[in-house]
């Protein structure tokens, strides 16, 4: 009994590949045709990833063009904006200097004014001069004045005087001056009227 049992174990074994075997065929035929049409649809989504991936490139791309010309731009401001605040704080410090300047000018006139010609004027005169030629290395010049026409852009007239030549300057109480073409102090004079 024993050996019929085991034979109707591998028959109903038998029985059983064959009614799964029938059911897996169509299965598999249905599987096949599902991907493929899963195949088409994602060769379809495939195409849309890669425009949106190359969409998205694009902006990336714009944008850090857009980014690299802002930081240019910003580069080339604040070198500007350095060079002006070294520019503006030398015409500052010149200007601080200004009183200096006029002082030792007024001690050389008043020592030509009372014959004095010693070592103290000579000092005098070397410190002026010293200063004065630093301060060329800065684009620091004297506005011209004396004679000249008077310009509103570079001269303050405080004073007029009739005379022959309208416009000419006859006389200067303070000296203008300049650091590169900016004005740092008007010069002031008085001007022949008509």
């Amino acid at each position: 009994m024993k050996k019929k049992e085991n034979q109707n174990p591998t028959a109903a074994e038998d029985q059983a590949t064959e009614t799964v075997n029938p059911a897996a065929e169509p299965a598999t035929e249905e599987a096949q045709q599902g991907a493929e049409n899963q195949g088409e649809a994602t060769i379809e989504q495939w195409q849309a990833a890669l425009e949106t991936a190359v969409a998205q490139r694009d902006e990336y791309l714009d944008s850090l063009r857009r980014t690299q010309a802002d930081f240019q731009n910003f580069k080339r401001r604040n070198q500007t904006a350095r060079a002006d605040g070294y520019e503006d704080g030398v015409r500052e410090a010149i200007a601080a200097m200004l009183p200096s300047i006029d002082n030792l000018e007024r001690a050389l006139d008043a020592a030509d004014k009372a014959g004095v010609n010693d070592g103290l004027t000579d000092g005098v005169r070397m410190t002026l001069t010293t200063l004065l030629d630093g301060l060329k290395r800065f684009g620091f010049e004297e506005v011209p004045s004396l004679g000249e026409q008077f310009d509103p852009e570079l001269h303050n007239a405080v004073m007029r005087e009739a005379g022959e030549e309208p416009g000419k300057i006859l006389e200067v109480f303070q000296k203008g001056y300049r650091v590169k073409d900016k004005i740092i102090r008007y010069a002031m004079v008085k001007v022949c009227a008509e």
